[in-house]
């Protein structure tokens, strides 16, 4: 063999398991780690995405909402205009009707019957109230109401310490006519009398109404015998809703003798309460409307808190003019009744004496019911019980001659040609035979 030397190979094992596993721990750490933000990458994004959604679904919602509340503005504008048109409308509907009003168009014509109306030429509603109580801006507002105007006539409100003043319809194009008077109802102690002179017709519009101070003694002129549509047939009455009297019960004391003139001749007085603004509760205001409505006599619904037209509150407001025309329609309703009832007793009262005429027991040296001299009504009446005519058709003829000045059965047979067609047909046959009875026709 040859003599090199072999050479041998040697391996040196070196542990490398311990760098391989820190290696893995730091790859898997920086996966963990990738992993760690990419989770919150995600998060982040989920996050902004939701919010992004969120504020997305938010404008809508409020986009949504501002279109919800612009639909139901304009539906509520559109029912508002709705409701004032119908209201307009309805002012329309109820001026004309005030315009075209006709006695009885209240409470019925019918209602009337065999009551002698043919003087009821037109019906009269006096507004009483005390010094500033509103009394003359209740009767601008109406006249602004009823004629569509900016103001009114009626001058504003004085001291009402005056010696004398006028007394002054209103309205008198209408049927009926508002009555101003001085301020009433400030304890003086001759104004009931006053009160009871105008409400009779002895005090009419264009008189001056006296009232004499302490050292005078002025007398007051007065209409003996009033026409019936020169009286009052109507009453409103205005307060104040803070007038310290009201709230105290002095005012309930000191018109008893108007509530009991009223009751007494059936009028049914209305009662507009002003200056509710000056109250503070709910609990005033009802208190002022109890008050009020025990002071004046008027029923509760018949009682009215009132705002009127003003020098300060001149823009025209719809509800005024609505709350005007209810007055006036509660007011033109009294009125009717009270004239059914003015003129009952003005047929009962006839009647009594005519009984009493016919049964000779008024007075001594009486006519016979039959003369020449006997009048018309008597002598109809006379009739009466043999032919069974009725009532209605007796006032119907006789208010028909009185319009002729046919008033005696000499005037009634002189006239008796040009009369006759004011008796139904089988009545004036009847008439014409005692006429001719007796000798008074040929």
């Amino acid at each position: 063999m040859g003599s090199g030397s072999s050479q041998e190979t040697h391996y040196t094992y070196v542990d490398n398991s311990e760098t391989e596993r820190r290696e893995a721990e730091e790859k898997e750490k920086r996966r963990l780690e990738n992993e760690r933000k990419q989770r919150e990458h995600e998060e982040k994004m989920r996050i902004k995405k939701e919010k992004e959604e969120e504020e997305r679904r938010r404008r809508e919602q409020l986009k949504e909402q501002r279109q919800k509340e612009i639909e139901e503005e304009e539906a509520r504008r559109r029912a508002e205009e709705q409701k004032l048109l119908q209201l307009e409308a309805e002012l329309c509907r109820r001026r004309d009707q005030l315009f075209n009003y006709k006695f009885g168009d209240k409470t019925r014509l019918d209602n009337f019957m065999g009551l002698n109306i043919d003087d009821v030429t037109q019906l009269r509603i006096g507004v009483f109230g005390p010094t500033g109580s509103g009394k003359s801006c209740f009767i601008n507002t109406c006249e602004r109401a009823v004629r569509q105007t900016e103001k009114g006539s009626a001058p504003d409100s004085t001291t009402g310490q005056e010696g004398t003043i006028t007394l002054q319809d209103y309205l008198p194009e209408m049927f009926f006519r508002l009555v101003d008077t001085r301020g009433f109802f400030n304890y003086n102690s001759n104004e009931n009398i006053e009160f009871q002179n105008i409400l009779f017709g002895k005090i009419q519009p264009g008189d001056n109404i006296v009232r004499p101070d302490n050292d005078e003694d002025n007398t007051q002129e007065l209409h003996q015998c009033p026409a019936f549509e020169k009286k009052l047939h109507g009453i409103i009455i205005v307060v104040m809703a803070n007038d310290p009297r009201l709230t105290e019960g002095a005012l309930r004391d000191y018109l008893k003798p108007v509530r009991d003139v009223l009751r007494k001749n059936g009028i049914a007085p209305i009662t507009v309460i002003t200056h509710k603004d000056k109250l503070k509760t709910e609990e005033d205001e009802k208190d002022a409307f109890d008050e009020a409505s025990a002071a004046t006599g008027s029923s509760p619904s018949h009682t009215f808190f009132m705002w009127n037209y003003t020098k300060e509150n001149k823009e025209r407001n719809p509800e005024i003019e609505q709350m005007t025309f209810d007055i006036l329609h509660y007011a033109l309703m009294t009125a009717e009744r009270a004239v059914k009832i003015m003129k009952q007793k003005e047929k009962n009262k006839r009647e009594d004496e005519m009984m009493k005429a016919l049964e000779g027991v008024t007075m001594s040296g009486q006519v016979a019911p039959d003369s020449v001299d006997a009048s018309v009504e008597v002598f109809l009446r006379f009739l009466q019980k043999e032919y069974q005519w009725s009532t209605n058709s007796i006032m119907t003829a006789s208010s028909k001659l009185a319009k002729d000045d046919i008033t005696s059965v000499k005037l009634l047979a002189m006239s008796w040609s040009e009369v006759r067609h004011h008796f139904p047909a089988g009545m004036s046959r009847m008439i014409e035979k005692e006429l001719r009875k007796r000798g008074m026709i040929s």
